[in-house]
């Protein structure tokens, strides 16, 4: 005999379904160019219900700042929307030891260019360096 599941069973799934977040997501993946050639990147874009956007970036292979020119310190990403200068999002969290790097960041404009440059100095307010990512990408819908 099947017996019907009862209100009280059903009220916490209810629940933990009305608590998760309504999301809508872009992935990306793009090699990296020269003089940091053979990496990978992949961004990620998130907007909420609210319209409230989130993006992560994630870097493999990349070779280390210092063994492209000696002279180089970091890589730091820019977002660039129609119009505008580019508007630095932060330095990478690089880890040498994976030649990984993670930036995660957040943005309102539907689409845009991501650069990544390679700067000597991370406190720069403007992309001098050699850009080695320069993609253009939208973001999800909100």
């Amino acid at each position: 005999m099947v017996r019907a599941m009862k209100l009280p069973t059903l009220a916490p799934l209810a629940l933990v379904l009305a608590l998760v977040p309504a999301c809508k997501k872009a992935s990306y993946d793009f090699e990296t160019n020269s003089p940091a050639t053979a990496g990978m990147a992949e961004i990620v874009m998130k907007v909420d219900k609210t319209g409230n956007g989130a993006m992560s970036l994630k870097f493999e292979h990349l070779a280390p700042p210092k063994k492209v020119d000696s002279s180089l310190s970091a890589y730091v990403v820019w977002m660039q929307v129609d119009g505008k200068d580019p508007a630095k999002l932060g330095v990478l969290e690089y880890n040498a030891k994976k030649r990984s790097g993670s930036l995660d960041a957040t943005y309102s404009a539907g689409q845009m260019k991501i650069i990544v440059t390679l700067e000597q100095d991370p406190s720069t307010t403007a992309p001098v360096g050699a850009r080695v990512l320069d993609v253009d990408v939208s973001g999800p819908k909100g």
